[in-house]
Parts: structure tokens; C-alpha cells; sequence
């Protein structure tokens, strides 16, 4: 299910469970729409949601953000979300700004998603003589 996505990060605010879990939350519904309107593609699983009892939060499944970004937009239109970073363990972690353009990229996808969604033509029509509506 889609969450609105912060797009106000600011350097003194905290990365925790929630946008951790919208995050992952919103590039899953981002891909399900993508593989109903296109066709199916390479995506990198992100588990299960984290909860506070969760030890931390790793490099690999930050990259794995950046990595799914990458490829709905290769599969779909090529969205500019700007520089993909790879992260390494016990190095900086993700820092406000790549928060920033991450949860915009998401918002923007998502946004043209929707628009092309809604904007599919259906055409209703009658098939046979008793005017049963197919």
C-alpha cells in the first residue's frame, strides 16, 4: 500500500523503522504497478517489513533500494532520479539528501504511474443482440 513519501529531509532528522518500512512499502507498489502496465522485470526482494527489535539497518538493503529504482526505470520509462549510490558496511550511511532523491524518485514514479493508469482508454462495448454489456 502506498505512503506518502517524506520529501523534506533535513540534515538533523533521524532514518528509522517507519521510513525504512515506507520506503521498501512504496518501491514494492511502484513495481507491482509497473509489472501491470508493462511487463514483468529483474527485482531484488527487501523481506519483510523491520520492526524496532531489528538490529539496525545494512548496506545491502539500501543498495537494494537504489538497485529496484534502477531497473522499474529501465523497464518502464527512464524516469531521472538522479546519481544511484552504492553503500558499503561500516561506512557512512545513507545521509539526507540521497533520502531526498530516493523518496522523490518514488513520488515521481509513482505519480506518472498512476497518471498512465487512469489515462488507459476502456472501451465498453456489445457483443450479440441482447445487449449484454462485456
Amino acid at each position: 500500500m502506498w505512503k506518502t513519501p517524506k520529501t523534506d529531509w533535513k540534515s538533523t532528522d533521524f532514518f528509522n523503522v517507519e521510513d525504512y518500512n515506507r520506503i521498501k512499502g512504496n518501491i514494492n507498489e511502484i513495481r507491482q504497478k509497473a509489472v501491470a502496465l508493462w511487463s514483468d522485470f529483474p527485482f531484488t526482494e527487501m523481506g519483510a517489513d523491520k520492526s524496532y527489535q531489528d538490529y539496525g539497518f545494512y548496506a545491502d538493503e539500501i543498495n537494494a533500494f537504489e538497485s529496484n529504482l534502477n531497473r522499474i526505470c529501465s523497464a518502464t520509462f527512464p524516469f531521472s532520479i538522479g546519481e544511484r549510490q552504492t553503500f558499503y558496511d561500516n561506512q557512512p550511511f545513507i545521509t539526507w539528501d540521497e533520502l531526498n532523491r530516493i523518496e522523490n524518485a518514488c513520488l515521481l514514479i509513482y505519480q506518472n504511474f498512476i497518471g498512465r493508469e487512469e489515462g488507459m482508454r476502456r472501451l465498453s462495448f456489445r457483443l450479440g443482440t441482447k445487449g449484454e454489456l462485456v
